[in-house]
């Protein structure tokens, strides 16, 4: 027995020896190859395709493993990508060691023919060598070919109809100025799983400006190419800029739940999985079809000189708050525009002073839709403030505006209102007078003054004046704003603690979900509740705005903006990654006890910074 052992030890060893010896030498004559038979050679693999499919352009070179330094040149004909795979290789042909670098290059031809890449230089070390000219053949798409294309065209029109954005504008013209009420429609899919929209709709282009886009209005269950879809639709206000023919478009982003590369949208088309997968979030962008709208510039022929941009079709009337007033006194004009226009860009009517009245520049508001504010009620008030009395006329406003539906200028006049304006009554100064009668009331001698049993109490010269610090009046006003501001700050804590008190309710409720879990060994359900759990309390101590909408990746970067440990944030990123197995039906080969995976979470929050 121990002679067969040390023959074995003694085989092994002689294995090693010859194992070191021959790698040795094949690396010296690698080594020694490196410097001959410097050679390269260039192919398309396969040399002829039709226009549809694609072809790999193919560099090789023989003797040298070094990077190569070179450029290469653009055929109009073909796409080439500017990234190739590389593969380094070393062997013995015949007992004489080789060594080669491939490069290999995928390309897409543009149309049929015959389209040649020339020779162009390559450095290779010290060397610089001519990579040969390589010829490809591109022929005409056969049966298959085009059966395929058909199918891709398919499924990227598919893919359009998952998720798209319209954009319904009333008018196919618009005036440079006017503004018109448009809609904007998100089209999701029902069988598409979008987590949420990552931002509102925006217009690509300065030709038009758009008005504040708000909270969406939702329909769900709407049909539309044969599919059901939820629609979020935003009202908006759309004003012409810039005269001309101008294209529309609007883009968006969502996030979708993909389980895997594959089935995502950005690779093959997603329709043979109808439930797209889950676990994985990816953003898709949207974008509608372009809309073309032409412009027009306002005419000058008949526009007047009081025009000062009002686009739209307008009623006016004018309002006064009093008939009479003194000299001096404040009279109210309210000048009042309805109907549908650009009420947005909308300046006041012109109103300058005159020699019977001096007239401030005018407060505004608008009643109607906030949104768009294209159809609604502008109020213009104007102070006017007489200079002169007797009867006089608050004149007439004048206002024009261009109607983009009769295409013609128009002038509406208020009417003049009468106004009597008093003199009112002269003013005369008492002060001296009182001043005369204090004196005299003071000289009073007191040496002619003597008390009497009937009146009874000191002699005073004058009577104390009481401070307004001893009024109680003064003091019941103060408490008002007092008690006010306490009542606020009573109201502020009151919210806050509210607030407190929901997340403490909605955090019992998810421990109480975890434990009933716990006794009933249901994992789906005390995962779920954990993933809810770390969103609310991660979230609401990082106070972001709505923590059940995080992520996974959200919540992960939320941890490594704060302060905490790594071994934190990786077992927190470990119960996050089991709990999104578990929901989204991925098996989970290790088994974890509930009970102490419980305990955990609760240690893990309370270390969180």
């Amino acid at each position: 027995m121990k002679n067969t052992y040390f023959f074995h030890i003694g085989l092994q060893k002689v294995k090693f020896i010859l194992t070191f010896v021959f790698f040795s030498t094949f690396l010296c004559s690698v080594c020694h190859a490196q410097g001959q038979n410097l050679r390269i050679e260039s192919s398309f693999q396969p040399p002829s395709i039709t226009i549809s499919n694609n072809s790999v352009y193919k560099v090789i070179i023989y003797g040298s493993q070094e990077n190569p330094q070179g450029a290469l040149p653009q055929v109009d004909a073909l796409i080439i990508s500017n990234s190739p795979q590389t593969f380094r290789s070393a062997s013995f042909i015949n007992g004489v060691p080789s060594v080669r670098l491939e490069m290999s290059f995928q390309v897409k031809p543009k149309k049929m023919g015959k389209h040649t890449i020339p020779s162009w230089p390559l450095k290779i070390g010290s060397k610089t060598l001519q990579v040969p000219a390589c010829t490809l053949e591109v022929l005409s798409p056969n049966q298959q070919d085009k059966i395929r294309q058909v199918a891709e065209e398919k499924q990227k029109a598919d893919l359009k109809q998952a998720c798209f954005i319209e954009f319904t504008n009333p008018r196919s013209f618009l005036f440079e100025g006017e503004t018109v009420s448009g809609l904007i429609s998100l089209y999701i899919w029902d069988r598409l799983p979008v987590s949420r929209i990552e931002r509102a709709p925006q217009k690509d282009g300065d030709a038009f400006s758009l008005t504040e886009l708000g909270q969406p209005q939702e329909k769900r269950n709407q049909t539309k190419y044969n599919k059901l879809y939820s629609v979020f639709s935003w009202p908006i206000g759309l004003t012409a800029a810039i005269a001309g023919k101008h294209q529309v478009v609007f883009n968006t982003a969502v996030r979708v739940r993909v389980k895997s590369r594959g089935n995502s949208p950005f690779g093959s088309p997603f329709f043979n999985d109808p439930f797209f997968g889950f676990g994985r979030e990816e953003s898709l962008n949207v974008t509608s079809e372009p809309q073309s709208i032409e412009v027009k510039s306002l005419p000058t022929s008949g526009r007047p000189d009081s025009f000062q941009g009002a686009i739209g079709a307008f009623s006016t009337r004018s309002i006064v708050d009093n008939d009479r007033v003194s000299l001096g006194d404040p009279v109210r004009l309210f000048f009042e525009i309805e109907g549908q226009g650009n009420f947005a860009a909308m300046p006041a009517p012109n109103f300058e002073s005159n020699s019977n009245f001096k007239i401030g520049p005018p407060a505004f508001s608008f009643e109607g839709n906030e949104l768009t504010k294209h159809q609604g009620k502008q109020r213009f008030e104007y102070i006017l403030t007489p200079l002169t009395p007797g009867l006089l006329k608050i004149p007439a406003v004048s206002f024009s505006y261009f109607d983009p539906v009769k295409e013609k200028y128009f002038i509406s006049n208020s009417q003049e209102h009468p106004l009597r304006v008093d003199p009112g009554e002269t003013w005369i100064d008492t002060t001296n007078e009182d001043n005369q009668v204090e004196k005299e009331t003071f000289s009073i001698p007191t040496t002619d003054l003597f008390q009497t049993e009937n009146e009874p109490g000191e002699w005073v010269k004058k009577i104390q004046n009481k401070t307004l610090l001893d009024s109680p009046a003064f003091w019941a006003t103060q408490c008002i704003p007092f008690l006010c501001v306490c009542g606020l700050i009573f109201y502020g804590r009151k919210r806050k603690r509210t607030g407190r008190d929901i997340f403490r309710q909605k955090q019992s409720a998810l421990k109480k979900q975890m434990k009933e879990a716990i006794e009933y060994k249901d994992s789906t359900l005390f995962y779920r509740a954990t993933r809810e759990r770390l969103r609310l309390e991660i979230g609401t101590f990082y106070k972001h705005t709505n923590p059940s909408s995080l992520s996974s990746n959200e919540l992960t970067t939320l941890l490594k903006r704060g302060l905490n440990e790594d071994s934190v944030i990786s077992q927190i990123q470990e119960i996050l990654h089991i709990s999104d197995s578990y929901e989204f039906a991925e098996t989970e080969n290790e088994r974890q006890s509930l009970d102490s995976l419980f305990r955990k979470i609760n240690n893990l929050l309370k270390k969180i910074r």
